[in-house]
């Protein structure tokens, strides 16, 4: 596995007098108030915090933060740099202009990065996994404009998991994404020129093929792999998607396919 985010840093601080800065640093520091109170300065703005709120040091940015002297706060820290940071900040509400996130109850377990006896490899990969989950937290919700090519694509990738679920149907792909059939429809016409059966079934046929080729499952088993309780019903829909039937197209299939 190729990481392109680090964690370089995650701790605790307790509730005390510590400020930083002003200065800079070459990594992304993502901060979370437990409680108490503060202050983050920066672009010539200051920021107040609180209990649940959260702010994203910048690299290469100059910053200055504090606590409030009669109800200092205390917080936990999580540091971050890699060729996907900038892409996955980009994707939530922190900006240079605003780096502050108000009201994020319930994130501390989150921004509990490390893992006590956990060390190597693997523990790189899984502090990874979990810096990524956590700005998940704080990407932005999804704009208007966008929301067709989104439900859409959404949608297909719902089917690309699921295709092997015998219960998965149009009426099932439109309660997931909370749509209703007919706009499922309409944008499935628009953005692939077929239905959302069809091109479930599509799917499911591609995949068959991939499988009759590669592996020496039987046709119930294929069938039963792609979400057809029924072999004989697959058998037809395959016949009519490929022109030949499920036992042909394998003993037709180039050697190594």
């Amino acid at each position: 596995m190729r990481l392109q985010l680090f964690c370089t840093d995650n701790n605790y601080k307790e509730p005390n007098l510590h400020r930083w800065g002003p200065g800079s640093r070459e990594v992304y520091s993502l901060h979370y108030i437990l409680s108490g109170r503060g202050y983050v300065v920066c672009g010539g703005k200051t920021f107040s915090l609180a209990e649940g709120d959260a702010f994203l040091v910048f690299p290469e940015e100059e910053f200055l933060y504090f606590p409030e002297e009669t109800d200092p706060w205390e917080y936990l820290w999580v540091d971050f740099k890699g060729a996907d940071a900038k892409t996955l900040v980009a994707q939530t509400y922190f900006t240079k202009e605003c780096p502050v996130v108000k009201e994020k109850p319930g994130l501390e377990p989150l921004f509990r990065i490390y893992e006590e006896g956990l060390h190597g490899a693997l523990s790189k990969e899984r502090y990874t996994a979990r810096v990524y989950l956590l700005l998940t937290y704080f990407f932005k919700e999804r704009d208007e404009p966008e929301g067709k090519r989104t439900y859409f694509e959404e949608a297909t990738e719902l089917i690309q998991n699921s295709y092997w679920k015998q219960e998965l149907n149009v009426s099932e792909l439109a309660k997931s994404l909370c749509v209703e059939r007919s706009y499922l429809y309409r944008l499935f016409m628009e953005h692939s020129g077929i239905s959302p059966q069809q091109y479930i079934t599509e799917v499911r046929m591609e995949r068959a093929g991939e499988l009759l080729t590669a592996t020496e499952l039987s046709v119930q088993a294929v069938a039963c792999s792609v979400g057809y309780k029924d072999a004989l019903y697959f058998s037809r829909l395959f016949r009519k998607r490929k022109g030949i039937s499920p036992s042909d197209y394998r003993k037709n299939a180039p050697r190594g396919a």
